[in-house]
């Protein structure tokens, strides 16, 4: 018999990080800056354990940049709203990992499909600068510039577009310093260990613990490509689900209990193999990443990822984006004795997925992928999909 399980939004909330990756650096105008963006996508299941029915969904994306509002301050705002038939993941299928973040968030880590994100950035000279408020850590993804697609185009299976540590939750309140020494940049971000959406979450502001993060890139070139090497190390004060009590009577008091700290420790880099001369950031390139979460309380032992992408090689198509990736996350064994206890068989989840998504105009793009995934739940028959996407952005 086929084991269904319920996964609750919430899980979502541990499933989110930007991986350390080093952030695209671009220049800001002053003055305000607006945009407005909306996006359609239709995925189709092609097989696997799940209905076989399209999956239609769409998003609003309002983005406020307004630099320079004194000396070195800057105010950024990001209102996001999404509707639709959802997704498959977070048990749906067997996976756990969501086939579309886009599709995914705000509205499933929250009670309502509409969320705000609002930063606040004091550059106090060339190479510090403090930000704080609420952060959409996908804007941080997206920003990374092989893996995230700077906004134009990226990967949608979330295991890949944006690579999990269960220490970054989707959105994150706190502050972030950042510190560049070329040719070294580091970061350390200190925030709420919850997610930062609902009214619960401002009432219990850091009651349940918070996270140190930091970051150590090493940025170079390589016969004259940009390559960015990074070192991350994460921990998180929250207490988690000791797996092995899980194996312990229920009539047991230490049944289901708990234990501090969830950590994480890896290395990513990005590293380009063409690039514009006269814009290094637009290229093509290789990137990857592995990972290691501490087993217990953290879910995951090991994480891989490796991939292919950026900007189109083809002649005046530079515009274009494209990209083929592959990941697979090895889930804590002690998660997997406990659940296995209970008749649930936990395996690794990979997926492989590869997008193109052409620039058809200055404001419309126009987007197709393909992917296929190895569920985390040997119950579960792999599964496969394809998708297309239609974006405006005025």
């Amino acid at each position: 018999m086929t084991v269904r399980l319920s996964f609750r939004p919430t899980l979502l909330a541990a499933l989110l990080t930007s991986a350390g990756l080093p952030l695209a650096a671009h220049a800001q105008n002053s003055g305000p800056q607006l945009s407005f963006g909306l996006t359609t996508f239709a995925d189709v299941p092609t097989s696997g354990d799940t209905d076989d029915d399209a999956l239609y969904n769409w998003r609003v994306d309002i983005k406020l940049n307004y630099a320079e509002i004194w000396s070195g301050g800057s105010i950024s705002g990001h209102v996001e709203y999404n509707d639709g038939d959802g997704y498959v993941g977070l048990g749906e299928g067997g996976l756990v990992w969501p086939t579309n973040t886009f599709a995914t968030l705000p509205s499933v880590t929250s009670d309502n499909e509409t969320t705000l994100s609002l930063t606040l950035t004091q550059q106090f000279s060339n190479t510090t600068s403090v930000s704080f408020g609420k952060f959409n850590v996908i804007d941080l993804a997206e920003a990374v510039p092989l893996l995230g697609g700077q906004g134009q185009g990226g990967f949608q299976y979330l295991g890949i577009g944006a690579p999990g540590n269960f220490v970054l939750p989707p959105y994150i309140f706190g502050g972030v310093l950042t510190v560049n020494y070329a040719p070294m940049i580091y970061t350390l971000m200190i925030y709420d260990a919850n997610n930062a959406q609902g009214e619960d979450f401002w009432d219990d502001l850091f009651d349940d613990g918070v996270v140190y993060n930091g970051t150590a890139t090493y940025t170079t070139q390589i016969n004259g490509m940009p390559g960015f090497y990074s070192f991350n190390i994460a921990h998180s004060t929250k207490k988690g689900t000791d797996y092995e009590s899980l194996l312990l009577s229920p009539s047991d008091d230490a049944f289901a209990g708990t234990k501090d700290g969830v950590n994480y420790t890896g290395v990513s880099f990005q590293q380009y193999l063409w690039s514009d001369p006269q814009n290094p950031m637009v290229g093509w390139g290789v990137f990857g990443q592995i990972g290691y979460g501490d087993g217990n309380p953290n879910p995951l032992d090991e994480m891989f990822l490796l991939g292919l992408g950026g900007n189109s090689p083809l002649y005046g198509r530079q515009g274009d984006r494209w990209g083929i990736a592959w990941s697979k996350y090895n889930w804590s064994d002690k998660l997997g004795d406990a659940l296995g206890a209970y008749g649930v068989n936990l395996q690794d989840e990979s997926a492989v997925e590869a997008f193109y998504e052409a620039a058809l105009t200055e404001n419309w793009r126009l987007g197709g992928n393909i992917m296929w995934v190895k569920p985390s739940f040997e119950s579960y028959d792999d599964y496969t999909q394809v998708g297309f996407r239609i974006r405006a952005t005025f």
